[in-house]
């Protein structure tokens, strides 16, 4: 499990950035239902409004024969520290901003993008654009939405830039520190981290719709290594929020520690078929493998284990997953998806029951009876939408993860699982390796390590006997939450 949070509120991880001098830029709130008039002069960095450049893309699109044009933007800021044995190992401070161009002419789309914000950039974007729209493939289906941005989301915290970056700095040196000094079996950390961006959003197109949000994210990690003689056990935690001064490095440090040093002398078990709670972290992973199967675009295509299940049972009835793209402190919240349609709280899966996919206007079209579930997503501006969780959340239950354990009685504990690339996305077929500790009358005992757990997707959402009340995050595809899961019977395999 490693922190991947880049570009959240766009819906997918980031692309290559342009490092450059962060130019002054106005960050206000700002929502506009026709741009201003554009201007024929280059634009200067120090005066830039994307909403004057896109009036300009837009006009210039329409001049070439664009019945319908976009112009998705996004510019923003952000710094990333590794901290290394009490050294500052890297600095990354970077800027990135441009912008990308739809066109649609008789059914075709084409698209271009730019960090050029010269005139002739300008130029040579819409002359791109055009051209691939005429040879380009007609698709019925291709198009903008019909529905507007409405609404908006506090997603940035006031406090982003009470704290200087060398204060910023710092925090991975301190994370790093704290983490060393838990435990005397903690002597070092592979690695400690800080980062933080701010971003803003904007999206223009040619029938009269101008929006714009703006989000902050900051986030802390640390892996340590546990050492005990010639053996090593690593542990990581990680730490979110809007904003530096929302982060706990205490708790984050004492939990990578504590993970560390609890693994040592982990032994591995002869092969059985157990009952097994995950907790959080391991949970939301596996939780997060399913958003290639709820996905519209993969059932379209035949790739999703999913497809056809709608109104059928394919869990247990204590399961509920949600995709909550308004979620309150959801990393992945946005008031609009990259399309412009407004996000919203879609139940996938209602205790046990299929009852929707994910769609963005083009899925939606395709099915002809559904609508977008606001879940448009793009890596950057250099990328047309595609389809993406915003926050995947597996709805806790009530019970604490003690009842959990007591309730299995015997089985195994996983505190993290491997492998989670090898996961078949169509037939939901797994082999992981996992983490954890032994169980015994609902006591956790000895640490176990190289094992590993085998089954299908379905057939272990529909063990799950029990859900816990201690909702977690972790970063996936999108921002992905479960609490501990207790499942009635796995065959793991060991010595």
């Amino acid at each position: 499990m490693r922190p991947r949070p880049r570009h959240l509120w766009q819906g997918g991880p980031g692309g290559a950035r342009e490092r450059r001098p962060a130019p002054p830029a106005d960050l206000r709130a700002d929502r506009r239902r026709h741009p201003p008039d554009g201007r024929d002069a280059d634009v200067s960095p120090a005066a830039l409004r994307f909403a004057d450049v896109a009036t300009r893309v837009l006009d210039g699109a329409a001049a070439g024969g664009a019945s319908d044009a976009e112009v998705y933007v996004h510019h923003g800021a952000e710094l990333t520290v590794k901290a290394f044995e009490g050294e500052v190992e890297s600095l990354t401070s970077a800027e990135s901003r441009g912008l990308g161009l739809r066109v649609f002419a008789d059914s075709r789309m084409g698209f271009a993008y730019t960090s050029d914000l010269s005139a002739e950039g300008l130029r040579r974007l819409v002359d791109t654009a055009i051209s691939a729209c005429r040879v380009n493939e007609p698709d019925e289906h291709a198009g903008l939405p019909d529905a507007v941005p409405d609404g908006d989301l506090d997603l940035v915290a006031l406090d982003f830039d009470a704290r200087s970056v060398e204060e910023r700095v710092a925090m991975a040196l301190e994370l790093e520190r704290l983490a060393i000094g838990v435990l005397p079996e903690v002597k070092r950390a592979a690695s400690a981290v800080y980062a933080d961006e701010r971003g803003r959003n904007e999206l223009y197109t040619t029938r009269g719709v101008a929006a714009a949000f703006e989000a902050t994210v900051a986030y802390g990690y640390v892996e340590t290594i546990a050492e005990r003689g010639e053996e090593m056990q690593a542990g990581m935690s990680f730490t979110y929020g809007r904003s530096a001064t929302a982060l706990d490095l205490d708790a984050c440090a004492r939990e990578a520690a504590e993970r560390a040093a609890g693994l040592l002398g982990a032994e591995r078990l002869p092969s059985r078929t157990v009952p097994v709670v995950f907790e959080p972290w391991a949970a939301a992973s596996l939780v997060g493998t399913l958003a290639s199967s709820i996905s519209a675009e993969a059932v379209q295509k035949g790739r999703s284990l999913l497809a056809g299940r709608i109104g059928e049972a394919v869990a247990a009835s204590c399961v509920t997953l949600v995709d909550d793209g308004r979620l309150r402190d959801g990393l992945a919240s946005r008031p609009w998806d990259a399309e412009g349609v407004p996000t919203q709280r879609t139940e996938v899966i209602a205790e046990g029951t299929l009852r929707s996919y994910l769609h963005n206007s083009y899925t939606a079209r395709r099915d002809g009876s559904a609508r977008s579930t606001g879940n448009a997503a793009r890596s950057s501006y250099r990328s047309t939408p595609e389809l993406g969780p915003t926050n995947l959340v597996l709805l806790p239950g009530t019970s604490g993860p003690q009842e959990l354990l007591a309730r299995m009685g015997d089985g195994i504990l996983v505190t993290d699982v491997h492998g989670l690339h090898t996961v078949n996305p169509v037939t939901g077929e797994f082999s992981l390796g996992i983490s954890g500790f032994v169980v015994e009358g609902g006591v956790r005992g000895a640490p176990i390590r190289e094992m590993t757990v085998a089954g299908t997707l379905l057939d272990l959402l529909a063990a799950v006997e029990a859900v816990g009340s201690d909702l977690r995050f972790t970063f996936g595809p999108g921002f992905v939450g479960a609490p501990s899961l207790l499942v009635r019977s796995l065959p793991v395999s060991g010595a």
